[in-house]
Formats: C-alpha cells, sequence, structure tokens
C-alpha cells in the first residue's frame, strides 16, 4: 500500500472523528439548552414537557441520534470495505482505485447523517 493510500485512510478516519465530536457538540447543546427554563419563557412557542424538557431538546436529540447512526455505519461500512480491499488489492493491485471508490462511497453515509442533522435542526 502506497503512502498516498495511507494518508488518504488517515484522512477518513479524522474525518469520522469529526464526526462523532460534531456529535458531542450537538448533543451537549441540546441537553445545556433544555436545562434552562428561561428558554421557554423567551419563546413562546417552545413548549415544555411535564419533565422539564423543552421541545427543542426532542429536536436536537433527533439530529443527534441521525449523525451518531450515520457515524458508526460509516465506521462498519469503512471497517469492511478496507478489510476486503487490502485483501484485494494484494492479489491484485489494479484494484487500488476502486478500493478508494467504496471507501469514498462509506464515507458519504457520515455526510448524509450530517445533512439530515442540519435540516432537522434547521426546522426549528
Amino acid at each position: 500500500m502506497s503512502k498516498m493510500e495511507i494518508k488518504l485512510f488517515r484522512l477518513l478516519l479524522v474525518i469520522n472523528i469529526a464526526l462523532t465530536i460534531a456529535l458531542v457538540a450537538i448533543s451537549v447543546y441540546a441537553f445545556t439548552r433544555a436545562g434552562f427554563s428561561s428558554f421557554a419563557e423567551e419563546a413562546p412557542e417552545v413548549k415544555k414537557v411535564a419533565t422539564g424538557i423543552t421541545d427543542f431538546s426532542f429536536v436536537a436529540l433527533a439530529a443527534a441520534i441521525s449523525v451518531a447512526g450515520s457515524t458508526i455505519a460509516s465506521g462498519i461500512a469503512l471497517n469492511a470495505v478496507a478489510s476486503a480491499g487490502f485483501a484485494a488489492v494484494a492479489e491484485r493491485p489494479e484494484l487500488r482505485s476502486f478500493l478508494l471508490i467504496l471507501s469514498g462511497l462509506a464515507e458519504g453515509i457520515a455526510i448524509y447523517g450530517i445533512l439530515m442533522g442540519v435540516i432537522i435542526l434547521g426546522r426549528i
């Protein structure tokens, strides 16, 4: 495996870590925003649930779940692509470009999850 391919897979790993950090940030934002009781007074369209959690926290939690699910699925897909791809490249080196295309498709899963999280948060 060449140095360029190793750099590419490191970049994909960094992207997965960044998406996981985004998940944590969205979750922290949701639960800190839900903890403030003055938020419901500032925005009358937000209803309070009996437990003291606002409707906004459920929206933020839905966005966080979409990001979490997509990053986990992307990691699983990338694991399968990388393990099978390295074995295939060891036998037939001309399959390297095919391996890179498939790993990019696996990362697309995480990008779609981030996109859904942004769309969900944009509907507030």
